[in-house]
């Protein structure tokens, strides 16, 4: 599949897609629309205790990426398990 360009291989941990969705949420790299969470908290400025709502959205928003960015690793942590498994079996 990848001689006839169906699947691409990378030395990046996620794929096209992947990045964008992560940068979407965490910075205006790719996106003007996107969330900029990352420089929402950056440089020590001192956020407005009032929008508790806001603070909570970010927190989950960060702990979904972190939970996503875990999985992906394991995933690709048992992909590469099962393929020296399947090599020796050969």
């Amino acid at each position: 599949m990848a001689s006839e360009n169906i699947i691409f291989f990378e030395s990046s941990l996620f794929s096209k897609p992947e990045q964008a969705y992560f940068n979407y949420f965490l910075n205006k790299s790719e996106f003007t629309n996107g969330l900029d969470l990352r420089n929402s908290y950056l440089h020590g400025t001192q956020a407005n205790p009032e929008e508790t709502h806001k603070h909570e959205y970010t927190y989950f928003s960060y702990l979904k990426l972190l939970v996503l960015a875990m999985r992906k690793i394991d995933d690709d942590l048992l992909i590469s398990r099962m393929t020296k498994e399947f090599k020796t079996q050969e």
